[in-house]
């Protein structure tokens, strides 16, 4: 994936945190767009083409396979997240916003529908897809609560593994279900529910990443809106396929 490349993302990415913000600081976020592609790490862009081609393949077919290679993705990108320090960067960013603008005004941010359909085309969901484009759920306000608190005090990569792990249970079970189909079993209550509440979790949790992630502070660091929105069309074509 080239830099050019990964700077589109970034661009279409940041677009979707402008309509919260108007002003100097939306001018000041467009202004810095010209350069930022520039300072991408490469093994980055490449672990989030690979996380879009999972996503992509996922949105048309039932795959165990695609849904490790994501896990696989998500569990590099969080070596590579320590390595750069990203943890500290997205704590800073967060304490900084809550400082310009407020925890209250943090807290009711919300993903921009629009622009998230936009940017969702990029990953399959084109009108091509076999999966149906995910709704975004609406998150109480004490649970966004939590999670701010936690992103403060322990940044976003130990989630990336986490989200690994839960995703390579999720391949299991996909697996599991693929075999009886195949032996033309019947599948009476092969949904395991507990796999549902976990990924359901995760839908949480990952659109709130969304609502914060591609907002214009984070012009300095675009992993985190990339990383995001892939991961939360994955999460949500594992639970369409898993019939959660």
């Amino acid at each position: 994936m080239s830099l050019e490349v990964g700077r589109r993302v970034f661009v279409g990415s940041v677009a979707a945190g402008l309509p919260f913000i108007g002003g100097p600081g939306a001018q000041l976020a467009w202004a810095q767009l010209g350069n930022a592609g520039a300072t991408q790490d490469p093994i980055f862009n490449q672990l989030l083409a690979d996380m879009k081609g999972a996503v992509r393949a996922l949105s048309k077919s039932n795959s165990a396979e695609q849904t490790r290679r994501l896990a696989s993705s998500l569990r590099l990108l969080s070596v590579w997240g320590t390595t750069n320090r990203i943890d500290t960067q997205v704590k800073e960013t967060l304490r900084a916003a809550v400082t310009r603008e407020g925890r209250d005004a943090l807290l009711r941010r919300e993903v921009d529908q629009a622009m998230f359909r936009a940017e969702s085309r990029q990953f399959g969901f084109d009108g091509t897809s076999v999966v149906p484009l995910p709704a975004i759920p609406v998150v109480d306000y004490a649970t966004k609560q939590r999670f701010v608190d936690d992103l403060v005090a322990n940044g976003v990569t130990a989630h990336w593994s986490a989200l690994a792990d839960m995703l390579e249970v999720a391949a299991t079970s996909l697996d599991r279900r693929a075999a009886l189909r195949s032996g033309n079993a019947t599948l009476v209550a092969q949904t395991d529910p507990s796999i549902c509440r976990m990924v359901q979790q995760e839908m949480y949790y990952l659109s709130l990443q969304m609502a914060f992630w591609c907002a214009p502070w984070f012009y300095g660091i675009p992993e985190p809106c990339g990383l995001a929105t892939s991961a939360y069309l994955g999460v949500a074509s594992v639970a369409w396929w898993y019939s959660c």
